[in-house]
């Protein structure tokens, strides 16, 4: 086939996501954890640059995964995915799909972070296992993969802090190379800091508030949770530049009440 007949595929996309950050823009996104492909397309469709689907408590085997990874590319947006904890397999089964990075939960300390970055990226950077015949590689065989979606450079890769432990080593996790976003996860962080789940409880608020600038400052995006426009004012106020707009399934309840 002639270079000017060229199919352009999947493989052949930017990290659109990656790119607006690096350029200075901030992302907005959704969760996801209704594993439905039409639920999250309608979503994508409405503006969203990502959508995150969540593998830690959502419903999503790998076939439905799978369909909703396409469905949000088919929306023109970004999907991710957050896979349950430091998970090799599930990790290599959402990049190996094509979602354009993953978001890891429950990272403890620098450690952990490196590990994310272990069974995110391959060698020499990771661990990560590499076949060319997935759809993150068009199933084409490539020559390498220093293209596309197999390019180490390409996918997001993500680290949710969320836990008093994780706090004492935040310094060290936003020195960890290769990744891109620390996420405060401000449910846990309210559950673990003794508020019973209070998110907007002033311990919480204010760990976000000390945290994001040094996540910044280390030069990493600093991501969280907002949840009407005050929150996206001050969130942006403080430097985060990942924002996630809700749940998918609260969203649709919320507006159908």
């Amino acid at each position: 086939m002639s270079q000017s007949h060229k199919v352009t595929t999947v493989a052949d996309s930017i990290n659109a996501i990656k790119c607006k950050l690096a350029n200075g823009q901030p992302v907005l996104g959704i969760w996801s954890i209704i594993p439905s492909p039409m639920v999250v397309e309608i979503l994508s469709l409405s503006g969203f640059d990502f959508a995150i689907l969540d593998m830690e408590h959502g419903v999503f085997d790998l076939t439905s995964l799978d369909a909703c990874i396409r469905a949000v590319e088919v929306a023109g947006k970004a999907p991710l995915v957050r896979i349950p904890g430091i998970n090799p397999s599930a990790a290599q089964w959402a990049l190996d799909l094509g979602a354009h990075g993953i978001v890891v939960p429950q990272v403890r300390d620098a450690k952990d972070a490196a590990a994310v970055v272990d069974i995110a990226k391959f060698s020499p950077t990771g661990q990560r296992g590499y076949n060319p015949f997935t759809r993150a590689a068009n199933y084409a065989n490539p020559v390498n993969n220093r293209s596309g979606k197999l390019n180490n450079e390409f996918s997001l890769t993500c680290v949710i802090v969320e836990s008093e432990r994780a706090l004492a080593d935040l310094d060290a996790i936003c020195l960890t190379q290769s990744i891109d976003v620390i996420y405060m996860g401000i449910y846990d962080l309210a559950v673990a800091l003794g508020v019973n789940g209070d998110t907007r409880h002033p311990l919480v608020v204010e760990v976000v508030e000390r945290s994001i600038p040094r996540i910044r400052a280390a030069g990493k995006a600093a991501g969280m949770m907002v949840r009407n426009s005050s929150e996206i004012t001050l969130a942006l106020s403080l430097g985060a530049n990942f924002l996630v707009y809700g749940v998918d399934s609260f969203l649709i309840r919320d507006a159908a009440s």
